[in-house]
């Protein structure tokens, strides 16, 4: 019964401390939108063109924060004020959305800036598989991976393990109907293997440890 008690007030410590990790973690999210939207509210812009440019500017300097972690509360936070407000029946007042307005356009900068970094590590993809040679597809991406800035590196390898991810069943070797493996489906194969063979997490780690 005693190692029971123990174990309880032990359990009772772990939850104040996620907790408190949580609340922490709130913070540092909240500050980057914070931040955001102080560029927003800037006095010094002449009109909305200008300040789209300063916002622009800003969730692209940004972007090292703008990780999978403050992505994933985004979309927390607003799905949460959507279900405040929808229980209040005050959903679409504009005396009481503002915050959730705030979010969404948030949001919607912090995807668009996220999506311009997509499609430049798909460019580099299809570069490298536009190479005739196994050898030169790998020369080409250890090429862009040593002047890749250090921040590219974890959302380069993601993208090409989501593209390789994406082609199902027939990356474990299991082909319906005879169906083979296509010429570009092998290149992504190769590709990403020359990705883990180039860049193992422990280079990963220690390039993103001088982002």
């Amino acid at each position: 019964r005693a190692i029971l008690i123990n174990l309880a007030k032990i359990g009772q410590g772990l939850v104040k401390d996620a907790q408190a990790l949580g609340a922490e973690l709130e913070v540092s999210m909240l500050e980057i939108i914070r931040s955001i939207c102080e560029v927003a509210m800037d006095p010094s812009h002449k009109d909305e063109a200008e300040t789209a440019i300063a916002l622009k500017d800003a969730v692209r300097d940004m972007r090292p924060l703008l990780d999978d972690a403050f992505v994933a509360y985004l979309k927390y936070a607003i799905a949460e004020e959507e279900g405040k407000l929808a229980r209040g029946g005050v959903l679409d007042d504009p005396e009481h959305n503002r915050w959730l307005f705030v979010l969404k356009i948030v949001q919607e900068g912090v995807y668009k800036e996220l999506s311009v970094g997509v499609k430049r590590y798909i460019d580099h993809i299809w570069y490298i598989l536009r190479m005739k040679t196994k050898s030169e597809r790998k020369a080409l991406l250890e090429q862009l991976v040593d002047v890749m800035p250090t921040m590219d590196i974890r959302p380069f390898v993601k993208v090409v393990d989501n593209i390789v991810g994406s082609l199902g069943s027939a990356v474990k070797g299991e082909f319906a109907d005879g169906v083979l493996l296509g010429d570009m489906t092998n290149q992504l194969l190769q590709l990403q293997r020359d990705v883990n063979d180039i860049l193992p997490p422990d280079r990963i780690n220690e390039l993103s440890n001088d982002a």
